[in-house]
């Protein structure tokens, strides 16, 4: 009897349960099809020590589970970089205007930059959350009501729908356009009646949100990436057996590599969807994005620079320059 339980103990303590939990409800999305191969993952290359629970919507917003992963009562979640401003404000540097090209460009310099070895170190510190990959959610871009924008000086003059975020009121102003913070929900509406000329999201936010029924134009100037960051508790990493860790971290590999053609994939079909309702969709440039870019950085930086110290600001702008030159180099 005693060799039984026995047994049955050392079974239970070497059990695992890791919850992952997001703010998205289970549906047919990248997010969620990208968690339930991470739980196939890790629980079969872990031979059973971990289970992995997965906890979609009703958990909080993404401060709140970040703040749940800090504190164990979530082992992981994965959020776009925003989030970790409350716990982290030099994050606010990868609102820069303009700073990726493209996905690829952004990819290639979060997983292998010095810089940023450097911030996951700091952000492990200073907001005891340990990011243990990266992903991307997309690019933001202009719509609205009265012409394409092509060019800078097509923003000059528009009334647009902002969030109430410095930055993005910083980057509207430094091209001519009046930033008019109005909540989400509202914000259709508003387009509808007028109220604003248009304003800037993704193409996933532009058809769910109702937008691309009360808009005439869209330039895809991809003027934000939102960064997805995932995050682990580190106690909990560092209980785990080396088999387990190691589990996690692969698993967490499977999980970017799913979101990333996800997103790609449904950046595309929503930008169709979104032609597809008589939207006029353009296509801005290299060329076009340089001369966005040239108006609208400096700014920003400034900004950036006053919060977050100039030394700081200025040597992410340049391993950002560094890794596109390596990337495009000719």
């Amino acid at each position: 009897m005693a060799m039984v339980l026995m047994g049955s103990m050392v079974g239970t303590v070497q059990s695992e349960t890791l919850r992952f939990a997001t703010t998205l409800p289970e549906a047919d999305n990248p997010e969620t099809q990208a968690m339930k191969a991470f739980k196939k993952y890790v629980e079969f290359h872990s031979s059973g020590d971990v289970d992995v629970q997965l906890l979609h919507g009703g958990v909080g917003g993404d401060r709140e589970l970040l703040e749940s992963v800090r504190s164990n009562i979530f082992q992981m979640t994965a959020t776009t970089d925003g989030a970790l401003a409350s716990f982290y404000p030099k994050v606010q540097v990868f609102s820069t205007p303009y700073l990726f090209s493209s996905v690829r460009s952004a990819m290639k310099f979060m997983n292998d930059s010095a810089v940023m070895d450097d911030f996951v170190a700091d952000v492990s510190k200073v907001a005891g959350l340990q990011i243990v990959g990266f992903a991307a959610d997309g690019f933001r871009n202009f719509v609205n009501n009265k012409h394409p924008i092509r060019k800078p000086e097509d923003v000059k003059g528009l009334k647009l729908r902002s969030m109430e975020s410095p930055v993005m009121i910083s980057l509207m102003k430094s091209l001519g356009a009046a930033p008019t913070p109005i909540p989400f929900p509202e914000s259709a509406m508003a387009i509808r009646q007028g109220v604003v000329d248009g304003g800037e999201n993704p193409p996933s936010t532009v058809i769910n949100g109702g937008w691309a029924d009360v808009i005439k134009y869209m330039s895809l100037d991809e003027h934000i990436f939102s960064a997805v960051f995932v995050y682990a508790n580190p106690s909990f990493l560092a209980k785990l057996n080396d088999q387990s860790r190691r589990a996690v971290l692969d698993g967490v590999q499977l999980y970017t590599s799913i979101m990333l053609a996800g997103k790609g994939q449904g950046y595309l079909d929503d930008t169709q969807r979104i032609r597809d309702k008589g939207v006029d969709v353009y296509v801005n440039s290299a060329d076009e994005k340089a001369l966005f870019r040239e108006k609208a950085q400096a700014p920003v930086l400034e900004f950036l620079s006053k919060e977050l110290g100039a030394d700081y600001v200025n040597n992410f702008i340049s391993a950002v320059q560094e890794n596109e030159d390596t990337l495009y180099k000719k």
